[in-house]
């Protein structure tokens, strides 16, 4: 099936092919049967257990804010009694781009899928080509030999089964994993017991990237960033990490995970205030063109770009201090003022 490429620039940099997002124009029809096949497939998969709890990427009552969630709330139950945690992201160049077919295939037999459905979902892989689209030039036809299409509704739930097999790997070290398609994020206590920690890690770390390495995904040490949480000093240094997958990173001060800023102590203090410069900057400029858009229009304008942003995460806010909730809670009086014709019947 041939299918069109555009490339999307992540950055201003758009001459720069390594930071294009690609995204794949399928056929309308084709999108209707995936969209068919995957409901069935995500069935099978939920009624039967068998995608791990950690991941919470494309499934139904999971989101990025469950998984933010389950993280803070792993990273509290630890730190509360005293201990420092490890946080990992883990980074992986073009994860989509690189599942191999056979391997997936392999992947989803085990899971008690086969015959005709294990066929079809062959035959949607196999015999595919592409072509680049980057105005106002169009390449000629490629074919591709792995990866799943970036715009099939069918491809999370594909990419999810072959991820599936890294929970257990990790849960061997005594690491607590959470997952959101190819964000995947490590939780280790360091000063619990400190040299089966560095043991664990050490090991962990290299059996992941074994892992990866025959699943033809690439971890890009470079951009894997680690954050130090707690009040108990640790003993983490370059020697933790294996030197088989390159330089250590060093631990930053905080740390953008799936949309949300964390800190060391999750005081949320620098979420706080990118959420509330990036409102109250939306707002003025969307004050210079609203005096031309009706009232209802506006107050969908303002949710989707300002609203929405305080909305997101907004369980995490819980336990911050008086000071930062008051910033928070400026916005949304702020908000309805570019819309005082339908702000009278807004409930608050």
């Amino acid at each position: 099936m041939p299918t069109t490429l555009v490339r999307f620039p992540l950055v201003l940099a758009v001459l720069e092919a390594k930071i294009h997002s690609p995204i794949s124009l399928l056929p309308f029809p084709a999108k209707v049967i995936e969209k068919t096949v995957n409901k069935q497939l995500t069935t099978f998969l939920e009624d039967n257990n068998l995608l791990d709890p950690s991941q919470t990427g494309f499934r139904t009552n999971h989101s990025t804010e469950t998984a933010l969630i389950s993280i803070t709330d792993d990273i509290r139950t630890l730190t509360d009694n005293g201990e420092t945690v490890a946080l990992i992201l883990l980074d992986l160049s073009a994860a989509f781009d690189t599942v191999c077919h056979r391997t997936l295939i392999t992947r989803l037999r085990s899971t008690g899928i086969q015959d005709q459905a294990l066929d079809w979902i062959a035959s949607f892989l196999a015999n595919r080509s592409q072509r680049v689209y980057l105005p106002p030039f169009r390449s000629g036809p490629t074919e591709i030999i792995c990866g799943v299409p970036q715009g099939s509704s069918l491809s999370p739930t594909l990419f999810n089964v072959y991820m599936s097999p890294l929970a257990n790997i990790v849960r061997k070290h005594d690491i607590i994993i959470t997952s959101y398609a190819d964000d995947t994020q490590l939780i280790l206590s360091l000063t619990k017991d400190p040299a089966s920690a560095k043991t664990n890690l050490q090991e962990g770390m290299k059996d992941v990237a074994d892992w990866m390495r025959l699943s033809c995904l690439k971890l890009n040490s470079e951009k894997t960033e680690v954050l130090i949480l707690g009040n108990t000093p640790s003993a983490w240094d370059d020697s933790w990490w294996p030197t088989a997958l390159g330089t250590a990173p060093t631990p930053t001060d905080h740390a953008r995970n799936l949309g949300f800023i964390l800190d060391p102590l999750l005081t949320m203090t620098k979420q706080v205030n990118a959420v509330s410069s990036a409102c109250f900057f939306t707002l003025r400029m969307l004050r210079k063109i609203f005096r031309w858009i009706p009232a209802d229009t506006r107050k969908t304008v303002t949710h989707a770009l300002v609203t929405s942003r305080l909305d997101y995460g907004n369980t995490l806010y819980a336990g911050t201090t008086a000071k930062l909730q008051n910033r928070l809670q400026r916005i949304r009086p702020a908000s309805s003022s570019t819309y005082p014709a339908a702000a009278t019947s807004q409930h608050t």
